[in-house]
């Protein structure tokens, strides 16, 4: 039972053409049986991602007796890079270690089928971007998660990746808040809500036992729905919403502030307090703390100031960075309250 008498059921009508950080990013493969079908709708085979010699860094100084380049040497770092499989043509990754060992991934499409066949899954989406640096393939699990009975959820399995040395491979579980598209992205204590393929010679060898280990995921679901429970039967105030939010390690009052960090600050507050109070897609949890962790998440997932709207959907999905470290430390405060 809810603190609220409200709609029994989530409408995910409440942000009417708002698109998802999967649907920016990616293209929709729910008609692919197989993972092989979901990379090639989405572009994610050929790639033929290798390594290229020792890299050298290049400065250029200008001075008094003119311009003088220097060339260094760096022999523990090489490039990566890829054929784009639209023109064909060689693309710069990044940069990487010589531990570092390429990973195409066309090796996942075994586990990702079995995944599929195990929990009943269907494709969702699937893309690359930041320049082929990262990618995504993304299953839907069956069924609707709802919290308190009504606000619904997606439940994803979703293989993450990148090809400039800055992650792991993983695979992921995690869901998609229905009524606002807010990925739910948090780190749970005591549940594992991903298991990792690190870029070495061993990589191979471990996606031979990472079937394996994707049990573990369904932990976290569990511990998901748990905790949320808790957070829609905890009412939350106005004014604990504004302690909330001005905490340290969300967004703290600023001391001795610019006119620009001034008004900054009080756009972003009034903006907080317009999701928590008024907005639609809080409706059927108003006044929880659920609705305040949800508020912020969607204030971080589509509001939050951003270069454009790829940067904004590309920060929601990662599990590192600024956007998951607030809404885990928005959750872990939130549901002190509700213990």
């Amino acid at each position: 039972m809810t603190v609220l008498e409200i709609p029994t059921a989530g409408t995910a009508l409440r942000a009417p053409g708002r698109k998802d950080a999967w649907s920016i990013l990616g293209a929709d493969v729910s008609e692919a049986n197989t993972a092989r079908e979901a990379l090639d709708m989405a572009d994610l085979r050929d790639w033929n991602v290798r390594l290229m010699g020792d890299v050298t860094a290049r400065t250029t100084e200008i001075n008094e007796v003119g311009v003088t380049t220097t060339v260094v040497n760096m022999p523990d770092t090489r490039a990566t890079v890829r054929t784009n499989p639209r023109t064909r043509e060689t693309e710069y990754l990044g940069t990487v270690g010589r531990k570092y060992t390429p990973v195409q991934i066309e090796a996942y499409e075994k586990v990702l089928d079995l995944a599929r066949t195990e929990s009943g899954a269907v494709f969702h989406k699937a893309g690359a971007y930041a320049g082929g640096r990262k990618f995504f393939i993304s299953m839907s699990l069956p069924g609707i998660t709802r919290i308190g009975g009504i606000d619904e959820h997606h439940m994803h399995l979703t293989l993450f990746g990148s090809h400039d040395g800055s992650s792991s491979n993983s695979l992921h579980i995690g869901p998609t808040r229905l009524d606002c598209g807010n990925m739910q992205r948090i780190i749970i204590a005591g549940a594992k809500h991903k298991v990792s393929v690190p870029h070495t010679a061993s990589a191979l060898k471990k996606l031979v036992t990472l079937e394996n280990e994707l049990a573990v995921l369904f932990d976290w679901q569990d511990a998901f729905e748990r905790e949320a429970e808790r957070m829609i039967n905890t009412p939350l105030s106005m004014g604990q919403f504004e302690t909330l939010v001005t905490s340290r390690d969300l967004w703290p009052i600023p001391t001795s502030p610019t006119t620009r960090t001034r008004k900054s600050y009080e756009r972003r507050m009034d903006t907080l307090r317009g999701l928590f109070e008024n907005a639609a897609t809080q409706e059927s949890i108003r006044g929880t703390a659920w609705a305040g962790w949800n508020a912020i998440g969607e204030y971080l997932d589509h509001y939050a100031k951003a270069k454009d709207l790829s940067t904004r959907a590309a920060r929601s999905l990662s599990d590192i960075g600024e956007v998951t470290k607030k809404k885990t430390a928005a959750h872990r405060r939130l549901l002190a309250l509700a213990a």
